[in-house]
């Protein structure tokens, strides 16, 4: 039989294209082994948390979020369906390929952010607050804590208490995880945060270029509702430092007004 050129030409395309393909497979499945077994680490120390379907991809450039901002991790409750549709959700546990290039200590340090978050969920603790569940109040602080992680020295004026460091101690304590993911050279996303950035810790869900301590000079008087218990609930609108400052009681049902429940997304 008679094989032409174009033939030929074909079936290299055709062999180069299942190569890749066949890398692009074990990569993926790298960096998720390597994350799933991280997060094991993590249940380990806090059988409280649940498991979590793992996904990874950009950060960067995320639709709706602002110009240079980047997305390291995110935990949304009740997120995959993986039996029968009346089963509970199981959560999702995003990671950011271009916090990969920034060694184990930092991954470390935003997968115990998102299990802060975990935890505040099972515990039925609300952490967050105004749009888009970025501003992380003093109650997320408290399971940060818990979680092995030192609070800032001040709140940011968007993302308030969000950027939470792993210690020294912590470190240590998943010290093999560290080092399994460092010398994994697991692939990762470019034009994100450079290895070796700052002390390699920080726990926070996104950052904007300027290494996530100035983002946004003004929040612009921003106001959330809250309601009490009445019947239909009385309403007012509270800054989130007004909220976090402690309760603003109901005169006439003497309980406090409150956030209405969680929208199913959370995103810091």
């Amino acid at each position: 039989m008679t094989v032409t050129g174009h033939a030929q030409t074909d079936d290299r395309t055709a062999a180069v294209s299942a190569t890749a393909d066949e890398a692009a497979r074990e990569y993926g499945s790298q960096i998720i082994t390597a994350l799933e077994q991280a997060w094991a680490a993590i249940r380990d120390q806090h059988p409280e948390i649940p498991d979590v379907v793992i996904v990874t991809g950009a950060g960067s450039h995320q639709k709706g979020t602002p110009e240079g901002y980047r997305l390291q991790g995110h935990h949304w409750p009740e997120r995959w369906v993986t039996g029968s549709a009346d089963q509970r959700r199981m959560p999702e546990l995003f990671v950011a390929g271009e916090l990969l290039a920034a060694g184990g200590r930092p991954v470390i340090g935003v997968m115990l952010h998102e299990a802060t978050h975990a935890l505040a969920v099972v515990r039925g603790i609300r952490d967050t607050s105004a749009e888009g569940n970025r501003y992380h109040n003093k109650r997320f602080v408290a399971l940060a804590t818990e979680m092995g992680l030192a609070a800032p020295e001040r709140p940011d004026k968007v993302a308030g208490w969000s950027d939470c460091q792993i210690t020294d101690q912590t470190a240590a304590a998943y010290g093999d995880v560290i080092s399994a993911i460092d010398s994994a050279r697991l692939p990762f996303l470019p034009d994100g945060i450079p290895p070796g950035s700052g002390d390699g810790g920080s726990g926070g869900e996104g950052q904007d270029d300027t290494g996530g301590h100035d983002k946004p000079k003004k929040r612009g008087g921003r106001r959330e509702a809250v309601e009490c218990a009445c019947q239909p609930p009385r309403r007012l609108q509270l800054s989130p430092k007004q909220i976090e400052d402690g309760p603003v009681i109901c005169g006439v049902c003497n309980t406090p007004f409150e956030l209405p429940e969680p929208a199913e997304t959370e995103e810091a």
